[in-house]
């Protein structure tokens, strides 16, 4: 069957251990802006990992999308759903020296973002985990009908 490759509801802290090309579908909270990349950093602290200092974060390349977002959509604090690729970094980048483990070699190239508006992170959580929780139980691979979105 032709068409587009599915879209997996993934945590932020799993985009890492993603294979390159992946579509995927997360949710972060902006943390930076970088004008001069046309990168957003976002966040989210979830699963909530004692002892770590830092949330798990990723950059996310807007450039492409960039025309159609507002400055609303790039303010610390503001949550997005991010539909994007996973992609390696470029060397140069991959040599930067980077304190957070999570924004390692990849990065989401976004096609689509969405503002969360007034989201409850804390339901959010629960919601995906629980898919997913039934997902396994009738071995449905985490990209199955109730766990992805085509697009």
């Amino acid at each position: 069957m032709n068409g587009p490759i599915p879209t997996t509801r993934v945590f932020l802290s799993e985009i890492g251990s993603l294979p390159l090309h992946a579509k995927v579908r997360f949710l972060g909270c902006v943390r930076k802006y970088d004008v001069s990349t046309g990168h957003l950093i976002l966040e989210h602290n979830y699963p909530r990992a004692r002892g770590q200092n830092e949330p798990a974060a990723v950059r996310v390349d807007i450039n492409v999308i960039l025309e159609n977002m507002k400055a609303d959509y790039l303010r610390v604090g503001t949550w997005l759903n991010v539909l994007g690729y996973v992609r390696e970094s470029p060397q140069e980048e991959k040599q930067m020296p980077v304190t957070d483990s999570s924004l390692r070699s990849v990065y989401i190239e976004a096609i689509m973002i969405i503002p969360a508006g007034a989201v409850r992170v804390g339901e959010y959580e629960r919601i995906l985990q629980d898919v997913r929780e039934i997902n396994q139980r009738v071995k449905r691979p985490a990209h199955g009908v109730s766990g992805s979105h085509r697009g």
